[in-house]
């Protein structure tokens, strides 16, 4: 007998709720309250159906797994047995703490780490083990970093031993101080070659690429404030943008050159821009940049044109997954390099917290409405509550954004149904207007 979607997640959460109550019936346990699961609005003040609730699934179950995934009983939810199932981590190579994770469906390296290579540099517990140079020490306690996170814990020491890395590590886990800070060390306190004088070419000794326009910006300012009073300059070049401002930022002089690769391919075109003194190469989501299809251009940039071959040059690249095009890439422009995998692969960090609720069409902007007048009531500080809302269709954006004004809610849109010059100036505007009140 088939039952309503209510009814489920009713029936859900009372065999929940009977679970924890006997599996907390041993010996120094305590209750746990029940999650509590979102009822759409049309559904809320629905009366119980009286027929019995359809099961999930008509497999075998296994305790390893979440339920109604329809997990065969080797534990596998792909139909298979799984051999790593309670494998509590290598004890080689220096991973620790990791494990299989029913919750994410993936090899979970938790709290823990995995460094694999020779001679692999210890990590280290506070920035205050790091001589990183006086300079770069002070903008650090300017920022008022103390504990470094677990990425940079390990890829700083491997950097400043000179060591290539590929790293894999969780969008917002701090990458970009990880690669910022020994570039930025390295160039001040390195002996640097007499640069070419007087030409229109410029010649940076780092390069950091990255996927997109914002991202390339958030390096930009990110690097900016760390180099500050270290006499390392940092200019950023990207597409969608007037050239001749960037190129005569370049002009002004470059140690540190932040692009993304299509500009670059550009300036290197034209000659605005020559590689043949990058001491440090860094790739900055490289699998995003391999999605969105730059990896011509970015073997272009490597091994075409005038840049120092692997072994002559220090390369990191950072990515959040590692699939095999990410180890193709890491074996031809890395030499005898260290990796590194952080968290788990191929998902979000800890601190953010992933939810998915099913919510019929005609319902969607009532339950959205409900989420930002939540939103708006668990502000603190006074702060405006900000929220990101993704949509499939332009016309579909428009309309949410004028709802949402008629609303009391103040919004506005980003997409691609203006002119190229339009979209990027109110790209540009509405990431700044979103990103001050943070």
């Amino acid at each position: 007998m088939r039952t309503s979607w209510a009814d489920s997640v009713a029936n859900f959460a009372a065999e929940n709720a009977a679970a924890d109550s006997s599996a907390n019936n041993g010996v120094g346990s305590t209750l746990r309250p029940a999650r509590s699961s979102y009822v759409p609005p049309h559904l809320r003040n629905r009366p119980p159906s009286s027929d019995p609730p359809a099961p999930a699934f008509s497999g075998p179950s296994s305790g390893n797994d979440r339920s109604g995934y329809g997990a065969p009983s080797g534990g596998n939810r792909w139909g298979g047995p799984r051999p790593d199932v309670g494998r509590p981590g290598f004890s080689s190579g220096g991973r620790t703490g990791g494990g299989w994770s029913s919750r994410s469906g993936g090899w979970d390296y938790g709290r823990g780490r995995e460094t694999n290579g020779d001679n692999v540099p210890p990590p280290v517990n506070t920035f205050a083990e790091i001589d990183l140079g006086e300079a770069l020490n002070l903008n650090i306690r300017r920022c008022k970093y103390v504990k470094p996170t677990p990425v940079q814990r390990h890829a700083i020491p491997i950097s400043l031993a000179g060591r290539d890395l590929m790293a894999c590590a969780q969008t917002g886990s701090g990458k970009t101080a990880a690669f910022c800070f020994p570039i930025i060390s390295g160039i001040m306190c390195g002996q640097i070659a007499q640069r070419p004088r007087g030409a229109r070419t410029v010649h940076p000794l780092a390069l950091i690429l990255s996927p997109t326009r914002e991202l390339s910006c958030q390096i930009h300012e990110e690097a900016r404030k760390f180099s500050y009073q270290t006499g390392v300059r940092v200019v950023v070049a990207y597409g969608g943008a007037p050239i001749n401002q960037q190129l005569r930022e370049l002009e002004r002089g470059v140690d540190i050159l932040v692009a993304t690769p299509g500009r670059l391919v550009d300036l290197l075109e034209r000659a605005r821009v020559s590689l043949q003194m990058i001491r440090y190469l860094a790739l900055d989501e490289a699998d995003r940049m391999l999605d969105m299809g730059f990896e011509p251009q970015i073997r272009k940039i490597v091994e075409q044109m005038d840049m120092p071959p692997p072994g002559s040059r220090q390369t990191m690249l950072f990515s959040a997954t590692f699939p095999k095009e990410i180890q193709r890439l890491a074996s031809d422009f890395l030499a005898n390099y260290i990796f590194l995998a952080v968290g788990r692969v191929g998902s979000s960090t800890d601190l953010i917290i992933q939810r998915v609720e099913f919510v019929h069409e005609a319902d969607k902007r009532s339950h959205l409405m409900d989420l930002l007048h939540a939103q708006r009531a668990n502000g603190t500080h006074g702060k405006q509550a900000l929220t990101l809302v993704f949509v499939e269709t332009k016309k579909g954006a428009d309309s949410l954004e004028h709802w949402l004004c008629t609303n009391g809610f103040p919004a506005t849109t980003i997409h691609g149904d203006r002119s190229q010059q339009v979209v990027m100036t109110r790209r540009g505007d509405v990431i700044r207007t979103f990103c001050s009140t943070l």
